[in-house]
C-alpha cells in the first residue's frame, strides 16, 4: 500500500461514525501577488472554518482551477472528494488533499489537538551537525541558511527551469542522490504527485527526514509509519481573517 492510499484509509477510518462538515469554499491561487511562492497553493475550507491547502503548480492545475465554477464545490461531500488523492488526473488529487488536510485540520479541532506553532520543524534535524543535507524541492530561503553555514547540499528537482540554478549546492535531476544524504527535507507536493514513496525508497535508513509544506497538513500517523521524523504543515487559526484576506485579493 502507497503513502497516499494509507493516508487516504487512515483518516476515511478516523471519521467513520461521525459527522464531516461539508466544503464551504474553494479558494484558487491568486496569480496577482508578485514574487511569492505561495501563489501556487489553494485552500479548501469547510462549513466549519477547518482549511486544508494544497499545491497547484503541477502540469495545468492552476490553469484547470481558472476556469472552473467555485460555488459548485460548495456543499460538496468531504469525504467523497479525498477519494480523489488516489486519481490520476493532477487537479483532482489536489482538491483531493484539500480535502485530506481540511478534515484533518477538522479532526485536530475537535479533539482540542494543540499543534507546536513556535517550533522551526528544520531545526528537529540538527541540520549543523549534518555532513550532507539533501533537499527535495528547490526552497530558496533554507538554501540560502545552508549555504551560509557551509553545509554540504544537494537539491533534487525535476523542473528544468530550476535545475540551472547554480550556487554552493550541488542540482540533480536523480533523486538516487539522496542515498548520501544523512539529513533529507522533502517539499509535501510529493504526496501530489505521488513520488514520496519513491523519494523515501532512495533515503538511507540511517538518514533523518522531514516532510515540509502546505500538503503535508495531515493526519502524520501513516507519514511516521514510513520512517519520517519530521513534519512542518500549515494551519489556519482564524479562517475569518483567510476569507477576508482572499476577498481583497480577488477584488484587487
Amino acid at each position: 500500500m502507497s503513502i497516499v492510499q494509507r493516508l487516504v484509509s487512515f483518516v476515511r477510518t478516523a471519521c467513520e461514525n461521525r459527522a464531516v462538515p461539508s466544503v464551504a469554499r474553494l479558494y484558487r491561487p491568486n496569480e496577482n501577488i508578485p514574487d511569492r511562492r505561495d501563489k501556487k497553493f489553494g485552500v479548501l475550507m469547510l462549513s466549519d472554518g477547518s482549511c486544508g491547502f494544497f499545491y497547484a503548480g503541477f502540469d495545468d492545475t492552476k490553469t484547470a482551477l481558472r476556469t472552473m465554477d467555485l460555488k459548485a464545490f460548495e456543499g460538496v461531500d468531504t469525504i467523497a472528494l479525498i477519494g480523489q488523492c488516489l486519481s490520476d488526473e493532477p487537479l483532482q488529487r489536489a482538491l483531493g488533499f484539500g480535502a485530506l488536510n481540511a478534515v484533518s485540520q477538522h479532526l485536530w479541532r475537535s479533539a482540542g489537538t494543540k499543534l507546536d506553532q513556535a517550533t522551526d520543524p528544520v531545526g528537529h534535524l540538527d541540520v549543523g551537525n549534518a555532513a550532507h543535507v539533501g533537499m527535495v524541492g528547490f526552497f530558496p530561503p533554507l538554501v540560502k541558511r545552508f549555504a551560509a553555514a557551509t553545509t554540504r547540499l544537494t537539491v533534487i528537482e525535476k523542473d528544468p527551469d530550476l535545475l540551472t540554478r547554480t550556487g554552493a549546492f550541488k542540482m540533480s535531476a536523480d533523486v538516487a542522490a539522496l542515498a548520501d544524504c544523512d539529513r533529507v527535507l522533502i517539499t509535501g507536493s510529493t504526496l501530489i504527485n505521488h513520488t514520496l514513496d519513491d523519494v523515501l525508497d532512495q533515503c538511507s535508513p540511517k538518514a533523518q527526514v522531514a516532510l515540509i509544506g502546505p500538503t503535508a497538513s495531515c493526519l502524520p500517523d501513516p507519514l511516521f509509519e514510513r520512517g519520517i521524523n519530521v513534519i512542518g504543515s500549515i494551519t489556519v487559526n482564524d479562517s475569518v481573517l483567510l476569507i477576508f484576506t482572499a476577498s481583497m485579493l480577488i477584488k484587487g
